[in-house]
């Protein structure tokens, strides 16, 4: 699939947007969106959220993730500018994605929660989906088999004040890695399914 930029009003990303908003709690399923922050603060604490680099949207996660891995394929490198990309894997109802309204600082209602989150996104891979937040094209969430998980970047995430912090358990395409990780954890030539080859040194060849 192409990777040029797509207004949640157009195509591909229209035809999902009903998929993406069917779970309205938390179970599996795809993402929420379009939940207003007030109804999103209600699970706050028992939640890890945070916002895009402008504060424009906001993503929260609800109970512990599925899989916390580091990636090293050269899609998450190239669309995170950095040398591997860290991420936690939820079933798809337990992340909400929402617009940040102005007067959410002030404590009043404000229309703008209500609305459609203002998110681009595009296919960077045969079932996996990317969005972005279309002011400051900071990486939001991505989805895999068609919703049904959602893939939240660490680095969108704030530090919860009570909860742990979210730990990788593993190294997944480290193959393709541009930059050596000394760490004890396991890695993996390419994914970490279920017929996955654990790296052994480089004679294992690149699997980008």
């Amino acid at each position: 699939a192409g990777t040029r930029s797509l207004r949640v009003s157009e195509l591909p990303v229209a035809s999902r947007v009903a998929r993406l908003t069917r779970g309205t709690t938390a179970k599996p399923g795809p993402a929420r969106r379009n939940q207003s922050i007030s109804a999103m603060a209600s699970e706050a604490d028992a939640a890890r959220q945070g916002t895009c680099f402008c504060g424009a949207v906001r993503v929260m996660c609800v109970g512990e993730p599925v899989a916390v891995s580091i990636c090293h394929c050269a899609n998450c490198r190239k669309l995170s500018g950095a040398p591997f990309s860290a991420q936690a894997l939820f079933s798809g109802g337990q992340v909400s994605v929402g617009r940040v309204g102005e007067a959410e600082k002030e404590g009043d209602d404000d229309d703008d929660e209500k609305k459609e989150p203002h998110l681009v996104g595009f296919e960077s891979s045969s079932r996996v989906e990317r969005f972005r937040c279309a002011t400051c094209a900071s990486p939001v969430y991505a989805t895999l088999a068609k919703g049904k998980t959602a893939v939240v970047p660490l680095a969108i995430l704030d530090a919860h004040p009570t909860l742990p912090r979210l730990q990788p358990s593993h190294h997944m395409y480290y193959a393709s890695r541009v930059l050596d990780v000394t760490d004890d954890l396991p890695k993996f030539v390419s994914s970490s399914g279920k017929n996955a080859k654990a790296w052994v040194g480089d004679a294992d060849g690149d699997a980008r």
